[in-house]
């Protein structure tokens, strides 16, 4: 199985997880299906992208590119994501008032990333693309509301997760190689942004979405990757979420990865697939969730 096939199959996950959240029980109630089934079946789809993010990361010849294409991901779907999963605008209410506010605290997080942007993947070197990470730190500091309806909210996107993750991966394996006040530097930074991005992104609770995409890059046997799957969704799901069919179904991404070829080659490559559909396909959602509000109110 090629990794193109593992990526199809956790964007059909993916989706139909999301259609569940959108109009299941925990949003708009439209379904004739228990939701719960489709948001079981969509538990796949983050080990399954976390594994395919791992291997292209360490297969990439370029990192630093391919760090600059998760901050436009990044950035280019947060409005997306809140339009379409927070919770206020997944239920029929309204509001007179809007709001549109700045967090300042996210000036200075918003610094810090910059800072390790251009330390240790820039090598202290300026390029366009750290004004592509100041904007993708910056974004999450706004919140934005228009009578009722989030357009930027508090929650953070899956791709946050991804950068906290791969953040830590650029740093670790030279971590002894820094002069001291880099050292410094790294014991503030890194706190810093594991807060504010980490814990707050999709698979932030306990910051165990960035521990799965790190496992699952420092471990290189296959057997390895998928007992460390296994535990970890054992722990995430099992006893933090409580919901024994969603360990089930985290944890059989694992055949999907046992079955992963890394000589397959698919006829198709779309390296940019993920960062073109996941956008996307938030926006629709997010454009229903406003016609539906529109529809029901008024």
């Amino acid at each position: 199985m090629s990794q193109f096939c593992l990526k199809i199959i956790a964007l059909i996950a993916m989706t139909i997880d999301h259609v569940g959240l959108a109009f299941g029980m925990e949003g708009w109630n439209l379904l004739l299906l228990d939701s719960s089934v489709l948001r079981a079946i969509g538990r796949i789809a983050f080990p399954l992208f976390a594994f395919c993010l791992a291997q292209g990361w360490e297969k990439t010849h370029n990192r630093k590119r391919y760090f600059q294409n998760l901050a436009f991901g990044a950035l280019a779907s947060q409005i997306p994501f809140c339009m379409a999963f927070d919770s206020q605008n997944l239920t029929a209410t309204r509001s007179e008032e809007s709001l549109f506010v700045f967090s300042w605290p996210y000036l200075f997080c918003a610094a810090v990333a910059a800072w390790g942007y251009w330390r240790f993947v820039l090598h202290k070197r300026y390029e366009h693309s750290l004004i592509l990470v100041v904007l993708a730190a910056l974004v999450p500091g706004f919140q934005w509301e228009i009578k009722g309806y989030w357009i930027l909210s508090e929650n953070l996107n899956v791709f946050y997760t991804f950068l906290m993750a791969f953040f830590c991966l650029y740093i670790l394996p030279h971590r002894f190689e820094f002069e001291k006040e880099e050292r410094l530097g790294i014991l503030i930074a890194t706190p810093v942004l594991l807060v504010a991005y980490g814990l707050p992104a999709d698979y932030g609770t306990g910051l165990l979405g960035i521990v799965l995409v790190a496992g699952l890059c420092i471990l290189e046997k296959k057997e390895h990757q998928i007992l460390f799957l296994l535990l970890w969704s054992c722990f995430y799901y099992g006893l933090l979420v409580g919901n024994p069919i969603s360990v089930l179904s985290c944890a059989s991404a694992g055949i999907f990865i046992l079955l992963y070829n890394p000589e397959a080659r698919g006829r198709f490559r779309a390296k940019k697939l993920f960062y073109g559909y996941y956008p996307t396909h938030l926006l629709i959602l997010g454009l229903i969730n406003a016609g539906l509000q529109c529809r029901i109110l008024f």
